[in-house]
């Protein structure tokens, strides 16, 4: 599997198959690169405009932006867990979707613009991630150090962290990765892609910043 990150909360994961599942594309938002992107299937978190822009999506993928359970192709798994985009049960922001990917032996959780720590409940229903993609610029979302409290209680073998301000997104009002790294101490030199294997999946460290695709 080949992870990119292009900026916000968008991600592509390649499989080996040459299947290709993104999440939360945005369109025309703040300064980041206009994005037309091949994919068979989308996950959306929140119907937002910087997270369901899906005219920035090439081809008829399957869109995946509720809640449950799906097995949209052989070997793949993923499931939407309820949470919030808030610490108020969706009062302020509404509802938000975490969606975990279990694919090629790897188990890959988007967090969506989670805003709070997740329950009792939510924890079992997300289980333990090979990588956890985690919103870390408050604000919206999580905070660093809420986010460092979420890795300490979800326990990913990587996390990578998403939705922070970048050098495309200087206006937006959130916070850069910066605290979030100092807090979670050991980083890897960031990447362009990460290709990733249940055999590899332990040779990275915990904290893996991705460099964000142009």
């Amino acid at each position: 599997m080949i992870l990119r990150y292009f900026g916000h909360s968008l991600f592509t994961m390649t499989l080996n198959s040459g299947l290709i599942i993104l999440t939360d594309p945005y369109g025309s938002f703040c300064k980041y690169p206009e994005r037309s992107l091949d994919a068979d299937i989308v996950t959306i978190s929140h119907h937002h405009f910087d997270h369901d822009a899906l005219e920035t999506v090439r081809g008829e993928p399957l869109v995946l932006d509720q809640e449950g359970f799906y097995q949209p192709a052989d070997a793949i798994a993923i499931t939407g867990i309820p949470t919030f985009h808030d610490t108020q049960q969706g009062l302020r922001r509404g509802r938000n979707i975490v969606f975990a990917i279990a694919a090629e032996g790897l188990k890959i959780v988007h967090l969506g613009d989670l805003g709070h720590l997740p329950d009792d409940t939510q924890r079992a229903a997300i289980g333990i991630a090979d990588i956890l993609l985690i919103p870390v610029g408050g604000t919206y979302t999580l905070d660093a150090k809420k986010a460092y409290e979420c890795v300490e209680l979800l326990k990913p073998k990587i996390a990578v962290p998403m939705h922070y301000q970048t050098r495309f997104s200087k206006d937006m009002g959130i916070a850069t990765e910066a605290e979030f790294r100092r807090l979670m101490g050991v980083c890897g030199e960031p990447l362009m892609e990460l290709e990733i294997s249940r055999e590899t999946v332990g040779d990275y460290p915990k904290l893996q910043v991705m460099d964000i695709q142009e």
